[in-house]
């Protein structure tokens, strides 16, 4: 029996003397990773390691969906993975860190703060820091159930994300909830300072995008003024300005429409825009559980406007 060579002879492969070229290699090769792959077992599959940007990417899209465990396990894969201050290690510090904030149950406060800390410490000017700050903010004006809220902790966590982020979405935010921590005492003073503080927001950046909740805002101080017509006019603008959320299904305007046209009727007697909300909410909502009393408040108002012309005739 003649022994078997191999060798590399000009290009060339020989295998048991028989010449093969590199397309002829290619088929060998392939068919070799077929039967590779059919003698395995059953439950075997091939598994592609992610990246770390795709790990982040999978963990926002479990969090999304409330599977919080797994978006965990995603983002401290994309950690461990990452070098610290990268991108991706700040994008999965954040996620890790809001995943910590607000899952439900099984929710992390001290370990999210410290996630959320060390991405500031990490990258201070980065976008995710001003978030950072912003959620630390949060953390300490949201306080847990049956706990009174430290407002003046609040406040200075506000404060620290405006002045360092005065001009990004995160410092605007921040100077409108900063404003909702003088409201909560319902003290005509504190809502005067909050008032003068929201206009002036509104002046410098008529574009920004929490024009919405800053008119809302401002209604609420006129209420607590007793300022009934501005509460009104207010309570319109915050209307017009809302951004409308097509991913929201929670969407509607039912109850500024209602409350709109409730405050025009009973608090300022302006029966012209209280039936323009009326009749909007009548439109738009047919079967809401309010459509009923709206009818009845026109026809109230119908009544009361003939009983008032008649007395006039009859003076």
């Amino acid at each position: 029996m003649s022994s078997v060579r191999t060798g590399s002879e000009s290009g060339v492969w020989r295998v048991g003397f028989q010449p093969c070229r590199d397309h002829q290699r290619a088929g060998i090769l392939r068919i070799f990773s077929i039967l590779v792959l059919l003698s395995m077992p059953a439950g075997c599959e091939r598994r592609s390691v992610e990246a770390p940007a795709e790990q982040v990417a999978r963990g926002w899209e479990l969090y999304r969906f409330g599977d919080f465990a797994p978006a965990a396990k995603a983002f401290e894969s994309a950690i461990a993975g990452s070098q610290r201050g990268s991108e991706p290690w700040l994008a999965a510090t954040y996620g890790l860190a809001c995943t910590f904030n607000h899952r439900r149950p099984g929710e992390d406060r001290v370990r999210a703060a410290a996630l959320y800390e060390s991405v500031i410490a990490a990258a201070p000017e980065h976008d995710l820091s001003a978030w950072s700050l912003l959620a630390l903010a949060r953390m300490k004006h949201l306080a847990p159930v049956d706990v009174e809220p430290d407002l003046e902790a609040a406040r200075a966590a506000y404060q620290r994300v405006i002045e360092r982020f005065p001009r990004h979405l995160a410092g605007e935010e921040a100077l409108v909830y900063l404003q909702s921590t003088f409201l909560a005492n319902r003290d005509p003073a504190e809502a005067s300072r909050a008032l003068t503080a929201l206009q002036a927001f509104l002046r410098d950046r008529p574009q920004t995008k929490f024009a919405s909740a800053a008119w809302g805002l401002i209604a609420a101080c006129h209420e607590i003024c007793d300022e009934p017509d501005e509460r009104l006019a207010a309570e319109i603008k915050a209307l017009e300005t809302r951004e409308p959320d097509p991913t929201n299904p929670f969407h509607d305007n039912a109850t500024a429409y209602w409350r709109i046209a409730t405050i025009a009727e009973i608090d300022c007697g302006d029966f012209a825009t209280a039936r323009k909300y009326y009749n909007l909410f009548i439109a738009e909502y047919p079967n809401e559980a309010r459509t009923f009393p709206t009818m009845q408040a026109l026809e109230r108002m119908d009544k009361l406007e003939a009983t008032l012309r008649a007395e006039g005739r009859a003076r």
